[in-house]
């Protein structure tokens, strides 16, 4: 995966999401992206950006992996798989977890939504569901459960912004205000079930929508509806990318991977070194974070228009010190942005004046600190 927008690639070869049709007359431009035909935008991505900042924007995420697995072992075998405590969470709380091999590398980044103490649905980035469906399956052997790929049976819409809750809730037929952020509630709506989950991959308020496949068109003409009533716009994937950025989340093969540790990626609240069965990587991560690592991620803002894209050396005061993860513009703050690799070496002068950025061979001069959307 290289960037969240990619070149387009042969339609012969592009899984093709459900509502396909239904973005089209929307007025859809279509991408590829993780083997999959995707909405790129329906118009200006900014104007998409926007709405899901000050109103609600829609997005069909069908493309994304549902693995479950379930079985009397099932939370002490995530619990093994993946770094962050699972079998504790309540029932009805969604967990964000790294999934790490023996280095500490990242297989994948996911959410466990756990249905009950038995029972654990987890949504997985599009490009690595069979990667991480033959991963867990193999990795099971040894407990008593059963993993399961049902990525076919279900579709997933993503409303985000201020009016989420209530256009959800109105698309429901159900006050959705009592679930926190980070839980769900499992439903049956249109004589079908869903999984309501109050997360999403903004930084703001949304719900993530898992209802089963033959369901997408109803849901979708919900949310149509709804529009009448609220200011929702359906957004693609650059939309997708430019929220993310400026919320600081990180995009799996971008700013977690084999190379990159959830604890250079400052996401060491989500590896729990505590656990006393342990996990798959513990002991690398946890020599990492007593000795040293190479770096860290760090978030910057372009003084400029010039936009630095992956790949891009980031300096300091001359000498070559990390590299560009991500790079984008803010529509926010109306300045490019991105998130860079930067050399421990050099991490504690990150507030200091002297960064700057080679895009094209010339330097842009940038500021390293929060994410665009805290600054």
């Amino acid at each position: 995966m290289q960037e969240i927008v990619e070149e387009p690639e042969s339609s012969n070869n592009l899984k093709i999401l459900p509502l396909r049709s239904f973005h089209e007359k929307l007025g859809a431009k279509f991408t590829s992206f993780a083997s999959w035909e995707m909405p790129l935008s329906y118009g200006r991505s900014v104007d998409e950006h926007m709405a899901a900042r000050n109103a609600s924007a829609a997005f069909d995420v069908s493309h994304m992996g549902e693995i479950q697995v379930h079985g009397g072992d099932a939370g002490p075998f995530l619990d093994f798989a993946l770094t962050n405590w699972i079998s504790t969470a309540d029932v009805g709380q969604a967990v964000y977890s790294p999934m790490c091999d023996e280095t500490g590398g990242v297989i994948d980044d996911l959410i466990a939504c756990k249905r009950s103490n038995e029972d654990y649905l987890l949504c997985v980035n599009a490009s690595n569901v069979g990667t991480d469906f033959d991963y867990l399956k193999n990795l099971a052997l040894g407990f008593a459960c059963e993993v399961v790929d049902q990525s076919q049976a279900y579709g997933q819409l993503a409303v985000q912004g201020p009016d989420a809750l209530a256009i959800v809730s109105q698309s429901a037929g159900v006050d959705l205000g009592v679930i926190r952020k980070m839980h769900f509630t499992e439903l049956e709506v249109f004589d079908s079930p869903v999984l309501l989950a109050r997360s999403g991959y903004t930084g703001g308020d949304g719900f993530e929508i898992y209802c089963q496949s033959e369901a997408l068109d109803l849901w979708a003409e919900a949310l149509v509806q709804a529009s009448e009533s609220y200011s929702l716009r359906w957004a693609g994937l650059a939309a997708r990318d430019s929220l993310r950025l400026e919320a600081g989340l990180p995009l799996h093969g971008h700013e977690l991977s084999d190379q990159i540790s959830p604890v250079q990626a400052g996401m060491g609240w989500s590896v729990k070194f505590d656990k006393p069965s342990g996990f798959v990587g513990r002991e690398s991560l946890l020599s990492e974070k007593e000795n040293g690592f190479a770096g860290h991620l760090g978030h910057y803002v372009v003084e400029g228009r010039r936009i630095p894209r992956e790949g891009d050396t980031i300096m300091f005061e001359g000498i070559s010190v990390g590299r560009v993860t991500s790079g984008g513009y803010s529509p926010l703050l109306g300045k490019p942005i991105g998130i860079a690799w930067i050399s421990s070496e050099y991490w504690t002068q990150r507030m200091n004046p002297g960064w700057s950025a080679e895009v094209r061979g010339r330097p842009v001069s940038i500021s390293v600190g929060k994410p665009a959307l805290y600054r």
